[in-house]
């Protein structure tokens, strides 16, 4: 592993064109792989593309109608 393999939010967020807040609410609830480490969330570039990679849940209440 090296320092390029560890994402910031900010990161994550640009990485999946997603707003920082958002990716802060995901992974404080789990919802994104992460870890804080001190006051800010990091993620393994393989763990978030592991979960890239995982079929979306049959059901998923977050998903549109």
């Amino acid at each position: 592993m090296t320092f390029d393999d560890l994402l910031t939010a900010q990161e994550v967020a640009d990485y999946l064109g997603l707003h920082l807040v958002t990716v802060r609410d995901m992974l404080r609830t789990g919802k994104l792989p992460g870890r804080k480490v001190g006051r800010e969330w990091r993620t393994l570039r393989s763990e978030l593309d592991a979960w890239l990679r995982q079929p979306e849940p049959v059901g998923d209440e977050d998903a549109a109608p």
